[in-house]
């Protein structure tokens, strides 16, 4: 079943022209780690809305959540007949849009996925975040400064719960839970901060992942769940572009490990007792040369708050999710000059009190965190991105809030259904 009319009306509640708002309170990505916990039976404060499942059964042991990054609603339509494992979600699953939350990037949504926290809440706003007792800015996924050398290396026992420090959803669920990511993920103190209460496997390639799961589900003496994080398609998206036939290739061998692994091979009377779902964070938007800004090229720092040393801060989040932090009596010339040299981008720019007002990154209580890292001024473009020189060749990118980056598909079934 597929609930194509929701993604016109999520796609019609608009936050400025073309910008889609987050659903935050119901059909919002934010919303699926409360959605897990209700399945096996735990105390939820908001799971996504009942017709998710509607005609799958939930009474269920385990639960494979299959995180696909970077590959949104659209992308599923435009290729749902092309893979036949998305043939089969498309006819026998529930497959239904939600909003990403905002920013529609991996930093957040991790962050969101692993606490069940909104960014309002844990702090991560972007990629890059400043975080003053941590010496600057901090990349926070990998845990490392602007240039990403590890903070290890720079930095005198950096502590993470600097950077975030939130109960972590496997410290919640009563069940067994299991992460399996790629390798190199799972070994930095972001990793382990977030990732407390479950056990971590890595794998090498999208059919060693399925294989994995597979394997820790048909060992599970418990309720289990299994989170699979597959980060392929955004990879591709963002050297080749998101139609790209390489972006393609990359979805058609997970969804091939997925249903040769974890749906073709599961033990029968497993697959009757687990629920597959896959998801992903974020869509993408293509983007052309005339439409990607050397950042480094506007006259900003004059305008910049400074740091400890008396340096200009620089811009933080993300290339579609520009924050800045304006020098005390510098805000409306430092928005003058975002708006004029960023006017190729035809950007719309928040100020602070419009991002609170809006619940932009949240509809919940503000935390500390969240009080020190809200911008003072937020550009979003409706096209293209600005970054430093180095990155300009890049294609696809998100953060913003064009519908293509944040609609995304969430797909349940059953696993013995779709083996039939």
């Amino acid at each position: 079943m597929l609930h194509d009319s929701l993604a016109d009306d999520l796609r019609e509640d608009e936050l400025a022209p073309g910008f889609v708002r987050p659903a935050w309170e119901d059909y919002c990505f934010a919303n699926i780690p409360d959605t897990v916990l209700a399945l096996f039976g735990d105390e939820a404060d908001r799971p996504l809305p009942a017709n998710v499942f509607e005609g799958i059964s939930t009474d269920i042991d385990h639960v494979v959540l299959a995180f696909v990054d970077g590959f949104g609603w659209n992308h599923f339509q435009r290729v749902r007949d092309d893979h036949s494992l998305l043939t089969r979600l498309a006819e026998r699953a529930t497959v239904t849009p939600l909003t990403s939350g905002y920013p529609s990037g991996t930093a957040a949504a991790v962050s969101t996925i692993h606490t069940g926290r909104q960014p309002v809440e844990h702090g991560i706003l972007g990629w890059n975040t400043y975080v003053e007792a941590l010496g600057g800015t901090v990349q926070a996924l990998p845990f490392a400064d602007r240039d990403r050398t590890p903070l290890g290396e720079v930095r005198d026992d950096p502590d993470p719960a600097a950077l975030i420090d939130e109960r972590t959803l496997y410290e919640r669920l009563d069940a067994d839970s299991v992460l399996v990511q790629p390798e190199g993920i799972g070994a930095n103190p972001y990793d382990a901060q977030v990732a407390r209460g479950a056990e971590l496997v890595n794998y090498d390639n999208a059919a060693q992942a399925a294989y994995r799961v597979r394997e820790r589900l048909e060992a599970a003496s418990k309720p289990t769940y299994c989170y699979c994080y597959l980060p392929n398609v955004d990879a591709r998206s963002h050297a080749a572009g998101v139609a790209h036939g390489e972006t393609d290739a990359q979805l058609g061998s997970i969804s091939h490990a997925i249903e040769r692994e974890v749906v073709g091979k599961l033990d029968s009377a497993v697959a009757e007792r687990t629920l597959l779902l896959l998801i992903a964070d974020h869509g993408e938007i293509d983007t052309v040369p005339e439409e990607r800004i050397d950042i480094g090229t506007l006259d900003l720092d004059e305008h910049l708050q400074r740091d400890e040393s008396g340096e200009p801060i620089p811009v933080l989040g993300s290339p579609r999710n520009l924050q800045f932090h304006a020098r005390e009596g510098h805000h409306d010339a430092l928005r003058a000059e975002l708006e004029a040299g960023l006017a190729a981008l035809d950007p719309v720019v928040f100020d602070r009190e419009r991002i609170v007002d809006a619940g932009l990154f949240g509809d919940r209580e503000q935390s500390g965190r969240f009080e020190r890292r809200c911008p003072d001024l937020l550009v979003v473009p409706r096209k293209g991105f600005a970054r430093d020189d180095d990155h300009l060749p890049k294609v696809g990118m998100h953060g913003g809030l064009h519908p293509d980056e944040m609609l995304v598909p969430f797909a349940a079934a059953r696993i013995d259904t779709l083996q039939r």
